[in-house]
This record gives structure tokens, sequence and C-alpha cells, in this order.
């Protein structure tokens, strides 16, 4: 029976520990419309990493082979971009980029932002896609809505400490 309660606590905290850092990993996902006749477009998926940083994941369609095409995230929006970069990307190629920056995804919704591609380094005036990081803001936290509240998880937590603990306790009786 000892073990049952064991083993019943450990799933318990198991589930309990993948739960809450689903609940923790926001992410949003954004299109990138082509620009100047480029035929590029796709989406960029934006997730929280900790609390101070952000993962950018580009998939651009009808990118060039083996062409860099830089990128970055600018203030402003796609109709009025700052030019001047906030937040540098890795580079764009073969329709792909992975970048995480130092900055908050919360941050980044908190007011306007735009994520931008070159056609290349040589040709970095020409702009191929752009989207605007918009997405859901908790409106009393400021932070993207989470998919799970603390409280299941502190009571799941409980019970599976106790489960635990319950098993202990018989096995020192049965001992």
């Amino acid at each position: 029976m000892r073990r049952w309660f064991l083993a019943l606590g450990g799933v318990l905290i198991a589930l309990l520990l993948t739960a809450s850092m689903v609940a923790a990993q926001q992410s949003i996902t954004i299109t990138l419309s082509q620009q100047n006749n480029s035929g590029e477009s796709g989406t960029a998926t934006l997730t929280a990493v900790g609390t101070n940083q952000t993962r950018v994941v580009v998939h651009l369609n009808g990118a060039p082979a083996n062409v860099a095409q830089p990128a970055h995230i600018h203030e402003g929006t796609c109709a009025n971009l700052n030019p001047v970069p906030k937040y540098p990307l890795n580079n764009v190629v073969n329709g792909m980029s992975d970048t995480t920056v130092n900055v908050a995804l919360s941050d980044l919704l908190a007011k306007p932002f735009a994520i931008n591609v070159h056609k290349s380094a040589q040709e970095i005036q020409t702009y191929v896609a752009c989207g605007n990081i918009v997405g859901s803001v908790a409106p009393a936290t400021g932070q993207p809505r989470a998919t799970l509240g603390l409280l299941p998880v502190a009571l799941a937590a409980v019970a599976g400490l106790g489960l635990i603990a319950a098993g202990l306790g018989l096995r020192r009786v049965r001992g």
C-alpha cells in the first residue's frame, strides 16, 4: 500500500512540474507579410524564456536559397518603422532564423514593435517581409495570459507531498 502512495505522489508531482512549465511558456505567433513584391512571407513565433528573454523563431516561405537576410525587431509598426533596429535577430537563411533576445515578451507587447527582414546585407535598405508584434495581454499584470493558474498547481503539489508522506508513514508503521 505504501508503494502506491509513494508512486502516486511521485506521478502527481511530475505532472505538476510539467503543467507549470507549460503554463509558464507563453508564446504568440505573428504574420510576416511580403513587402516590395518579394514573394516572401511567413511567421515569427515569440516565446517567453524566463522573465527577461524572448525566443524568436522566423519561418519565411519564398526565401532565396543560401542568402543571409538580416532581420531585426524595430520600434514602431510596419507602416511606420523606426529604421534603427532595437533588437537584432540572427540572419534568416533558407527561410529560417532562431534567436533569443534579452527582452521580456511582455515588454515587446507593451508598445508597438515590428519584425522586419531585409533582402540581404548588400541590399539592407530593401525590406522583404514585416510583421507587427501584437498579442493578448492580461490587463491586471501586463503579462501574457497564462494557461494555468497558480492555485491548482499549489494544491497539486501539496497533495503529491501528502501522498509521499503517507507512504513513508505506512513504511514506518509496518517496518
